[in-house]
């Protein structure tokens, strides 16, 4: 299956990056992208492989590490997984509207 990054996404990684760079190490940056890699190559072989979201059925929930994940949806038909946007694990996805996905 094809991965497809929303412009949402795109902006979200990159907020999630400055952050990093600002923050972490550059040996510990460069582990989140490997480990984002690993997921979304696992995303690739298997779908389904993350839960759905309870309040949007259609988008699951990538967990990156213990502080980021992000949200995709799955396009059986057209062979695409499409990434929505990246999180903040320490916020409350409770708040998250369907707005905030695209």
């Amino acid at each position: 299956m094809d991965v497809i990054w929303s412009a949402k996404a795109k902006i979200t990684y990159y907020k999630v990056l400055d952050y990093l760079v600002a923050n972490w190490t550059k040996k510990e940056l460069l582990q989140f992208n490997q480990r984002l890699e690993i997921v979304i190559n696992a995303i690739k072989k298997n779908p389904a492989i993350f839960p759905a979201s309870k309040k949007f059925k259609k988008i699951r929930k990538a967990i990156v590490d213990k502080n980021n994940s992000f949200f995709y949806e799955i396009d059986r038909y057209n062979k695409k997984i499409y990434l929505l946007t990246f999180f903040d694990n320490r916020q409350n996805p409770g708040n998250l509207k369907r707005k905030d996905l695209r």
